[in-house]
This record gives C-alpha cells, structure tokens and sequence, in this order.
C-alpha cells in the first residue's frame, strides 16, 4: 500500500481500479481478431480510443474530405478486442463531511470465432473474476470501498465473433473535511 495516491477523487479511483483489473486479468489470455493470437486483454479509462482513419482528398472539393476504409470492421475499436472499460457512470456528495459515492461499470469485449458460438463463457468468467474480487476484498488502493451490490449482463442478441458484457457497482470514499480553525 506504499504506492497508494492518498488524493480521494474519482480519477484517482479510475486509475487505481483500471490497474485492479489489469492485475484481476493477468492470468487470461484471448483471441485477437487480427492476428488469431492469444493476447492479454487491455484496460481502458472511460472509452475505447479513437480509431484512425486515412483521409483522401475529394479532387472536386477541397473542403470535402472522403474516407478510404480498408478492412474498416477492424478498424472499428469496439472489435478491437479484447478489451475492458472501466467507465465511471455518476456519483454523489450528500452532503458536506459525507462519504463521496460512485457509481462504476467495468464492461468487456471479447472475440471467439469457435464455431460452437459460446463466447459468452469468457465474458461470464471475467464478470466472475471482478465480483469475487470486490466480494472478497472490498477495499480497493487501501481507501476506496466496493458497496457490495452488483448488477451484471451479457449481450442479448447474437454478436459471434464478439461478445460483450459488463458488471457494474459502486465505492464510497471520504471526501473532503471542513474545516474549523477554532479545534
């Protein structure tokens, strides 16, 4: 816990439960799309990046820019896969000297081209993993605490290759003290 940013914000909670689950996921490998190779999943603050496109000039306009897509289904970061998000989704103060409350979901991406169109089964281990991590040990960097409610789901409509799911929750930490120069 040496390491640990005593700066209670919810992007200090991001970056710490972003390196939680890197560690949660060390072990597991995944097929990429691209090179059918077993890769380690990567971890992402809020959103996928940005995927770059080439941007060929329109010779009847020159303000008109037209897009060239080779192979642009992979160039869409949502197949980029694996990958994870862990994206705050809201959070409260109630009140001043109130603990702060956020509200996180930890979503995965996952491709599996076996033809028996179970990939479902690695985003339930994963689910499975996040939850058994915080059930276990709710603290999380030594000063944010999991809730212990947990809702989770997996893509409803069939996506073979891909398959998506995400497990959501929330942490409490001590927010900010007013206070008296009089004590």
């Amino acid at each position: 816990m040496d390491n640990c940013i005593r700066a209670k914000t919810p992007l200090f909670f991001q970056d710490a439960l972003v390196d939680d689950i890197k560690k949660i996921t060390s072990d597991m490998r995944f097929l990429a799309p691209k090179t059918k190779e077993l890769v380690s999943m990567e971890v992402f603050s809020q959103s996928l990046p940005i995927f770059e496109f080439s941007a060929a000039q329109d010779e009847n306009d020159d303000l008109t820019g037209s897009f060239e897509y080779e192979d642009s289904q992979m160039d869409d970061p949502i197949l980029k896969c694996p990958w994870c998000i862990v994206k705050i989704e809201g959070g409260e103060v109630p009140g001043v000297n109130e603990w702060q409350n956020i509200q996180v979901a930890i979503c995965f991406g996952v491709f599996n081209n076996d033809l028996r169109n179970q990939g479902h089964r690695e985003i339930l281990n994963l689910i499975q993993k996040v939850y058994s991590r915080f059930a276990v040990e709710p603290l999380l960097d030594g000063q944010y605490t999991c809730s212990g409610d947990f809702e989770w789901a997996i893509q409803d409509e069939d996506t073979h290759p891909y398959f998506f799911g995400a497990i959501s929750t929330s942490f409490k930490f001590a927010g900010y003290r007013r206070e008296n120069k009089f004590l």
